[in-house]
């Protein structure tokens, strides 16, 4: 290496400890990734993977250089890079910061489409999940949320960057493997090893790219609409695991139909490794272990996992910390398949129960849904991107009408399907749709921690007798005061019941009502129809 390359590396080395810390935009502002295409080895001998990752980059700027995202080998664990090239040419490179710099012979210039071919091995550290299932054979499992993947492929990491890839996996011939797209090609090689080559059209953010090694069983295998659906299952689950994963174009049929055409080429339901209940992951959802063999698997599972293939997968949260635009919509989206198929009571139930968790972990911590302090990004994954923003969309909804929430809904898919959005995207499209200014509306329950803490009270309580013209007393009783329309069922004294509905100020924290009577208020039925998330103290 020359002296001169050396001082450059020395000079990039620095910037990218001070670019790591910066805003995703100004570390990714450079260059876009078209395309990935990755050669991976895996072996029942060692934990070790032979990796050989080309990727197409697009340059948005002149530049000189390349990072990408890569843990190094550190220890025992980790990746570590043996050559880099351009069109066959060497290219200096270093791994530092679990970044991987890249040096180019001369300048690109904006607009150019560049190939690199990366060539490396290492144990992942994480990422990829090489383990022993419940039945102690060998599995290997991609587990990517929320920026994983760098563990055992080089990539930008971020959901900011989508791109289309291939999966070409060489492994021991009695898996069978699964991955994101149309199965390409499968054959049988010397030694023992078959080739599975599995593409994806559809660019994807990198939390989505995963394969999936295993002794499965496939059944279960359908069609909607040309797509073709199937369940992959360990051998020894394949009776109560294919029982178990019938619901297998039920969500797919309901949300083509009720949001938009399904953008991917397959859906596969798999048992699996991952660390979480279910994962998402476009085309091949993961599912937890025992999911094919509990007794009491809940639809609901499948429904929030097909939700997230039109909201996380194709349209996809620019940022982190805009997770509630995946994990709110498939929330909400779950609630409405239930109240599709079994009923309003289910559906209200549902709202119900997430109300009370909203409410409970409001008390562990007070934070907005879009919270920008959290560094630690699986901290997102909390009742308030989950349940409180699946609340918010049915808010939305009662505030608009079903007729312009949903067609709000469809549009914004249309608008931004396989691609990215941000908070802000959402409520240009739901403002355009409704002709209705909604910033107040979406900075006061996204941006503004808390929900309305309420008590009401009447009748003597109020410190008056009953009277024809009945008061009724509404405090605020929270850390944060909000505007909303409150519904209330009055239930009076000669039986009669009266549903009201009172605007409530935010700039005043105790708000007087009357509701006329001759004969006094017996109850007050704050909410009956399920539209508020709210806690109620005495």
């Amino acid at each position: 290496m020359s002296i001169t390359k050396f001082c450059c590396l020395l000079l990039f080395w620095g910037n990218v400890l001070l670019l790591s810390a910066q805003n995703h935009q100004s570390r990714f502002e450079k260059i876009d990734i078209q395309h990935y295409k990755f050669e991976i080895h895996l072996n029942d001998t060692t934990n070790q993977i032979e990796g050989i990752a080309t990727i197409s980059i697009k340059f948005l700027q002149t530049g000189n250089d390349i990072i990408l995202d890569l843990v190094e080998k550190s220890g025992d664990s980790g990746m570590l890079v043996h050559s880099v090239k351009k069109e066959g040419n060497e290219l200096d490179f270093n791994q530092t910061h679990n970044k991987l710099v890249i040096l180019l012979n001369e300048q690109a210039q904006a607009g150019d489409v560049l190939d690199f071919t990366i060539a490396y091995s290492g144990v992942p550290a994480d990422g990829l999940i090489i383990s022993e299932n419940r039945y102690g054979d060998r599995t290997f499992f991609g587990d990517n949320w929320p920026d994983r993947a760098q563990n055992w492929f080089p990539c930008v990491d971020h959901p900011s960057d989508k791109a289309t890839l291939e999966f070409l996996v060489y492994a021991p011939a009695h898996y069978e493997v699964i991955s994101n797209g149309s199965l390409v090609e499968k054959k049988q090689l010397e030694n023992s090893v078959e080739f599975t080559h599995w593409k994806e059209d559809v660019p994807l953010a990198t939390k989505l790219m995963v394969i999936g090694a295993a002794d499965f069983a496939v059944g279960n295998e359908q069609n909607y609409q040309g797509i073709p659906v199937s369940s992959w299952v360990f051998e020894e689950n394949k009776t109560k695991g294919f029982e178990n994963y019938q619901y297998g174009t039920k969500a797919l049929e309901y949300f083509s139909e009720l949001i938009g055409p399904y953008s991917y080429e397959k859906l596969a339901h798999v048992q699996s490794k991952t660390s979480y209940g279910g994962m998402e992951n476009a085309s091949c959802i993961f599912y937890f272990e025992n999911s094919a063999i509990s007794d009491r698997i809940p639809e609901q599972l499948f429904a929030h996992e097909v939700a997230h293939q039109w909201f996380g997968n194709s349209v996809t949260e620019q940022n982190w910390h805009h997770v509630w635009m995946s994990e709110g919509f498939a929330t909400y989206l779950t609630h409405l398949y239930l109240q599709h198929f079994y009923g309003d009571e289910q559906f209200k139930e549902g709202l119900k129960y997430d109300r009370k968790r909203v409410i409970a972990f409001s008390k562990q911590k007070y934070a907005p849904v879009i919270d920008t302090t959290v560094k630690e990004y699986t901290r997102l994954l909390n009742a308030n991107s989950y349940e409180k923003a699946g609340w918010f969309l049915h808010m939305l909804r009662n505030k608009l009408g079903d007729d312009i929430f949903f067609k709000g809904l469809q549009k914004y898919y249309h608008d931004y399907r396989n691609k990215t959005a941000l908070t802000k995207d959402f409520q240009l499209v739901m403002e355009s749709v409704s002709g209705k200014d909604l910033d107040r509306f979406f900075y006061q329950w996204l941006w503004n921690a808390g929900h309305p803490v309420l008590k009401v009270s009447w009748g003597t309580e109020t410190t008056r007798k009953q009277i024809d013209n009945q008061e009724i007393l509404i405090q605020q009783r929270g850390k944060q005061l909000f505007s909303f329309p409150l519904e209330m069922n009055i239930v009076y004294e000669d039986g009669s019941i009266d549903l009201i509905t009172v605007m409530i100020d935010k700039t005043k924290k105790t708000q007087r009502f009357q509701a006329k009577t001759t004969t006094g208020i017996k109850d007050i039925s704050i909410d009956p129809n399920v539209k508020l998330l709210y806690e109620l103290v005495e």
